[in-house]
């Protein structure tokens, strides 16, 4: 899966960066641990991206809340 992870890791980053240029500010969740393990690896730098851990929790930073099922 390594191969895979490398992939991964370079398409999010050249999303990211092709976004930026558009004036677009990109928010990551949900990255798997060995994706960003991978992109540590690779010397990608993210510093400049909003990351959470959850979709919930990168929304509810923006102001979002959701209603939770009963």
């Amino acid at each position: 899966m390594t191969l895979l992870d490398t992939i991964v890791a370079h398409q999010i980053y050249q999303l990211i960066s092709t976004l930026n240029l558009l004036g677009i500010q990109s928010t990551i969740s949900g990255i798997r641990p060995e994706v960003a393990q991978t992109s540590i690896q690779l010397g990608l730098d993210f510093s400049h991206v909003s990351t959470h851990s959850t979709l919930k929790h990168a929304l509810s930073k923006q102001g979002i809340k959701l209603n939770e099922r009963k």
